[in-house]
């Protein structure tokens, strides 16, 4: 079993790490994280770390149950309260996804990122248009000492 983990106390940052295969059951319980975000009602960003290429596969019946879940309103919410979303992936694994357009899957602005450091050049300059809150420099290395915490643990 892998390890998925979902932290808002850098809010109005969301930040999801995963390490491992996750289960089924762990991903429910991450909508159900995307869900608790959105009863905010607030604007936010994401940043979504995968520490490693297992990380990136998805358990099965995984792709139904957020297709569903998209579709019964999580799509509309995301558009409308998410500023950005930054995909970091393991470093070996970018060349193969670094194609995948976050603006294309989720209709928000965003990126796939090789590393934290250039997800945080990306908010910095940002390839298109990002509105709404800006994201706090002390926040972002909170996040990085958090990740570095989990891929070490």
């Amino acid at each position: 079993m892998g390890l998925l983990e979902h932290e808002s106390q850098y809010w109005p940052v969301a930040l999801t790490v995963a390490h491992g295969e996750a289960t089924l059951e762990q991903h429910m319980c991450s909508l159900a994280s995307w869900d608790n975000w959105f009863c905010k009602g607030e604007p936010f960003h994401v940043i979504r770390v995968y520490l490693d290429e297992a990380s990136l596969r998805h358990p099965e019946g995984a792709a139904q149950a957020t297709q569903r879940w998209m579709a019964a309103g999580a799509a509309e919410k995301m558009r409308e309260l998410v500023q950005s979303m930054l995909i970091v992936v393991p470093p070996n694994q970018y060349e193969r996804m670094k194609k995948m357009s976050v603006r294309k899957a989720f209709g928000i602005p965003g990126g796939l990122f090789a590393s934290l450091e250039e997800a945080y050049a990306w908010l910095d300059n940002p390839s298109e248009p990002v509105s709404g809150i800006p994201v706090d420099k002390k926040a972002l290395e909170a996040i990085q000492c958090s990740v570095n915490e989990i891929a070490n643990s």
